[in-house]
């Protein structure tokens, strides 16, 4: 045997060394980035707790310091290993000082300071940070109350405001909200805006939106609306800005004047993030489906504009390190045109950190450019982490980059001689397909990965799963990269004067973007296109993707370790059941009451000892499906999947304009009202929103029971007496005509009287007196609704009020008979639960261990 042969190793020896190589730890210096990003989550996650223990936030920047000078020390002292640590304990101390003080550290005059509740007129200059953004009107809906009117949105810089006759200094971020087209407004403009200025809305209701978490992650704690385009004017044009504001309207123009006119809508969302542009009904399709992040500027669009040159300089067409150079100069171009829109920044910093790490010499797209992303991000805006946005889109690229980590390694696979010779021996034909179903299994299994890797945050942020994005993204991937590509070609082409290349380059993007809107329609016209679901709980949400992470860093660093991912995934799953088995079979035998704060509305959940759920009322004064989702929310933040019964007390719209979204949402068994629900109030011949929900509702299939005076329903140990009205009802309103219904469990009583007044309630009150433990005060808390008699008729411990506005005189006659009162517009949702011992009240803007108990 030659030498040569002798150290030619075997097959399967070459096999262990690959096995080996495969098992080999990355070393942390090979991803330093990583791991700095992991010390900044570290940080970021310890802040909040920093709040809570009262350090103040330049506190941890002092620490920062110190063991910066421990990391100098051990650096000189040549102990690496615990120069590293402390280097990373820096990062993560300093990452909880800035995050701290990004939340926590605002200007002496900062506008927020003289925001209030309830919003109060008010007279402010200001610079506008970004780009007016119209909104369009919403279609005419017989469920919307409020006729929706075009918006235009523009954040701004606050400088002075007005105290009378006399201008005073003020700071900070505001959005302003304006009804009505404006047209002149740009980025840069000094501007006057007379309005009514207030705090972002906080959530009220479990699961609710935090609005006032939102804006101040943005640093903005007021906002102001203004009721016509009259109350805003330019006072100080700002000319080096409206060039960046001249461009954007003149691409906006290009597009529409080269592109079909069907299609320019979606081409001009896809391309400049004109969020007003595509109609309501587009925007719902695209969510339904899963896509959304296909219509408006997103990490997509910004990766397809940074990708055009380097596959110029991979064609052979440029110089890489130009190419490089110039993508780089062109994502801080785009991400201006498009109004600098945080998550066209976001992507922006990620495209960014990747042309730099090509520049200088690194790989191209890695988990270390990611996490200096991530970083960036941070120092930039530590706020934007608090978006499920960013989460969402750091995600999913780490799970991509995993994937083609995978598709890498099964490339450099040693492939057996026998496998290669019956690969040579297929005809090109037969490689080309092959080769082409390849390429579709993995789009389609990093598509799926995304899908599942993300689901635990999409459902618990957003409440619905789309089953039908992993094929849809399949078609709709060559054809975006078309509609951006050549859609910024288009307004390139209209620049130069080149008119018969900007129309053919428009309709061919046009023609893409008209493709894409057809796929996304006919995929949301599926039944199981968008399946609305409670999802997890937030909290575990965030604990999987702690646990996706932390198994990246361990099959990454320690692969001898990697059982130990799989153990922990099962203990993650178990944390997420085991809240809601211990829940259920603790929880004592109570007729619970939740009275969901909605504004000017009501919605009221019963939860029945035996398990079943009755939702009493369901709707607000705004946009139905706000109130929908706003109501479906706190359902399914209580655990509330399924309604047994719906109950509509009368036929005002803001007690019932949230059902149609709730059909769409939850399994309605059944609906009980009065006989008068359905009657013409209005005018016979006009089609109103009593009678296009009664069509609704006979099309959904959902039986309609209805209830009249002296009925009673057991249900379980619960009995329901209806109170009033009888079938012929009394001549009056509607709100005469209010179902009263009066709840009785283990000795305990709830009376829910709607919206009576007038001589429905005159009625009522000539009956036997109702003793009860709760009341609901009929119409809001309205004075029409005579507090001091209805008070005195049923005397109630606890009495709950569902308004958007203080009552305070409905408060103090109820109060002067002895009763607690807890208003929705100052308490949030009234947690109520009766049981033969006692009532027990707590308010969700208490502190969760605050409530009282009423014997």
């Amino acid at each position: 045997m030659s030498p040569q042969a002798a150290s030619t190793p075997t097959r399967r020896e070459a096999e262990q060394r690959l096995a080996q190589r495969r098992l080999a730890p990355c070393k942390p210096s090979q991803t330093p980035m990583v791991w700095v990003a992991a010390a900044v989550a570290v940080g970021g996650l310890l802040s909040p707790v920093a709040g809570l223990l009262g350090v103040r936030p330049e506190a941890p920047l002092v620490w920062a310091g110190v063991v910066l000078v421990g990391w100098a020390f051990a650096w000189r002292q040549g102990r690496d290993e615990l120069a590293e640590w402390l280097l990373l304990l820096t990062v993560a101390v300093a990452a909880c000082g800035w995050a701290g003080a990004a939340w926590r550290s605002f200007a002496a005059d900062e506008l927020g300071r003289y925001a209030p509740r309830d919003a109060h007129p008010v007279c402010v200059e200001a610079v506008a940070r970004t780009p007016g953004v119209v909104y369009p009107a919403d279609p005419p809906s017989p469920f919307r109350a409020i006729p929706s009117t075009e918006q235009t949105v523009v954040e701004v810089q606050v400088h002075v405001l007005r105290d009378g006759d006399r201008w005073t200094t003020a700071e900070g971020r505001c959005e302003v909200t304006v009804a009505g087209r404006v047209e002149s407004l740009r980025q840069g403009d000094r501007v006057r805006v007379f309005g009514q200025l207030a705090r972002p809305s906080p959530a009220m209701n479990p699961g609710q939106h935090d609005a006032a978490t939102a804006a101040r992650a943005e640093r903005r704690l007021s906002r102001v609306w203004a009721e016509a385009g009259q109350c805003l004017s330019v006072v100080d044009p700002a000319p080096a800005q409206g060039a960046l504001a001249d461009w954007r309207r003149q691409a906006s123009e290009a597009i529409g004047r080269w592109t079909p006119a069907p299609s320019a809508p979606v081409t001009r969302a896809m391309v400049l993030g004109d969020a007003g542009a595509a109609p309501r009904k587009t925007i719902e399709a695209f969510r339904r489906a899963g896509v959304l992040h296909v219509l408006v500027v997103s990490g997509l669009h910004v990766g397809i504009v940074a990708a055009l040159l380097p596959l110029l300089a991979a064609a052979g067409l440029a110089p890489r390190r130009v190419a490089w150079l110039g993508a780089l100069l062109l994502v801080v171009a785009y991400a201006a045109l498009v109004g600098g829109r945080p998550p066209a920044l976001r992507a922006a910093y990620v495209a960014g950190a990747v042309c730099v790490a090509v520049l200088a010499g690194r790989r191209a797209i890695g988990f270390n450019s990611l996490a200096a992303a991530a970083v960036l991000v941070f120092c930039v805006a530590p706020g934007a982490w608090v978006s499920a946005g960013t989460r969402l889109s750091f995600l999913a690229t780490a799970v991509l980059l995993g994937v083609a980590a995978v598709a890498r390694r099964r490339a450099t696979r040693p492939t057996p001689p026998l496998d290669r010779l019956v690969r040579s021996a297929r005809s090109p034909a037969e490689r080309l397909a092959r080769a082409s179903l390849s390429r579709v299994a993995w789009i389609l299994g990093a598509t799926l990965s995304v899908q599942l890797a993300t689901w635990p945050l999409v459902a618990s942020e957003f409440h619905l799963v789309s089953p039908a994005a992993g094929p849809l993204s399949l078609l709709i991937a060559p054809l975006a990269p078309v509609v951006v590509g050549v859609g910024l070609s288009t307004i390139l082409l209209d620049a130069a004067g080149l008119w018969p290349l900007a129309w053919l380059a428009g309709q061919l993007a046009g023609g893409a973007a008209w493709t894409i809107d057809a796929l996304v329609n006919s995929a949301a016209a599926m039944p199981a296109a968008g399946l609305y679901t409670a999802g997890p709980y937030r909290w575990w949400a965030g604990l999987w993707i702690a646990w996706l992470l932390a198994g990246g860093l361990i099959a990454a660093h320690a692969p001898a370790r990697r059982g130990w991912i799989w153990r922990s995934g099962l203990a993650v799953a178990a944390a997420g059941v085991g809240p809601l088995l211990w829940e259920t079979a603790t929880k004592p035998p109570a007729l619970g009451c939740r009275v969901l704060a909605v504004g000017h509305g009501a919605s009221t959940l019963l939860r029945l000892p035996d398990g079943r759920n009755l939702l009493v009322d369901a709707g607000a004064l705004g946009d139905p499906g706000r109130v929908a989702d706003t109501i479906a929310r706190a359902l399914w933040a209580e655990g509330v999947t399924r309604l047994d019964a719906v109950v509509l007390t009368h036929a005002d719209l803001d007690h019932y304009n949230a059902l149609p979204g709730l059909l769409d949402r939850f399994r309605i068994d059944a609906v009980w009202t009065t006989a008068l629900m359905f009657e013409p109030w209005l005018e016979p011949d006009h089609p109103a929103a009593p009678e296009a929900l009664l069509d609704l509702l006979n099309e959904r299939r959902v039986p309609i029971r209805e209830l009249e005076f002296g009925d009673e329903l057991e249900i379980g140990d619960v009995l329901v007496r209806v109170l009033h009205p009888d079938a012929l009802g009394v001549l009056g309103s509607d709100n005469a005509n209010s179902l009263v219904l009066g709840v009785e469990y283990s000795g305990r009583r709830l009376l829910l009287p709607g919206d009576l007044e007038g001589p429905g309630l005159e009625r009522l009150l000539e009956q036997e007196p109702y003793r009860c433990d709760v009341l609901l005060a009929p119409h809001h808390g309205s004075q029409r609704s005579d507090p001091p008699g209805l008070a005195a008729w049923c005397q109630p411990k606890v009495v709950a009020i569902s308004s958007g506005e203080p009552r305070q005189q409905a408060t103090g006659a109820y109060d002067r008979r002895g009763a607690r009162v807890l208003n929705t517009h100052a308490s949030g949702m009234v947690r109520i639960e009766l049981s033969a011992a006692s009532v027990r009240t707590n308010a969700f803007a208490d502190a969760p261990t605050e409530g009282h108990d009423w014997d």
